[in-house]
């Protein structure tokens, strides 16, 4: 623990070198550094429509016209408070069917999201533990420092394979995603209707 803190502080001090990742490795760490906070707010923005939906609900808009039909026995008043609860019936369903599809974003964020940022922790730990070792052997060639600097040079490297593994699904996720969202709006569309 305390080499790799030694090792970010002469990193951040210029007294040492940080070993550069792969370029693939690289491009699959920021992409799924983006995509953690993507998926997050786009997870708080349909929860907050879903909250919309559930006030919708909650509100009684069948209550004016019983009290309207109160009024005058003449009016025939049930026409209305069908078409009223057919409307809030559909609007529920479709509020229902973005829940869902909230849920498989909430669902990758706490379980996807959380793999692949442990992998990103893993490679940047393998990363200073690699670079730690070379040092120490630098200055000591001693086969302890050699056999340090291998393991930690095996780590570093299944660090790097984990990561390419993840960024080999990254168009299957994308088209995931593509298809949650395309549900999500086609129940908004149900939902949000004007008529």
């Amino acid at each position: 623990m305390f080499g790799r803190l030694k090792q970010k502080v002469k990193e951040k001090t210029g007294r040492a070198k940080a070993t550069s990742l792969p370029v693939d490795v690289d491009e699959a760490t920021q992409y799924f550094k983006a995509l953690q906070s993507r998926v997050k707010d786009h997870h708080k923005h349909m929860a907050d429509l879903s909250d919309i939906g559930k006030w919708q609900k909650k509100a009684n808009f069948s209550n004016p016209l019983e009290n309207y039909a109160r009024l005058g026995d003449k009016v025939n008043i049930q026409p209305f408070l069908d078409a009223v609860n057919a409307r809030i019936s559909a609007e529920t369903d479709a509020i229902k069917g973005v829940q869902n599809e909230c849920d498989k974003f909430k669902a990758y964020y706490q379980n996807d999201c959380k793999i692949q940022q442990e992998s990103i922790s893993y490679l940047n730990k393998t990363r200073l533990d690699m670079d730690s070792a070379a040092d120490k052997f630098a200055s000591n060639e001693s086969d302890v420092a050699k056999m340090k600097l291998d393991t930690a040079t095996k780590e570093f490297e299944g660090a790097c394979a984990r990561l390419r593994e993840l960024a080999g699904g990254i168009k299957d996720l994308e088209a995931n995603h593509s298809s949650w969202q395309d549900s999500i709006m086609k129940e908004i569309k149900v939902a949000f209707r004007k008529e």
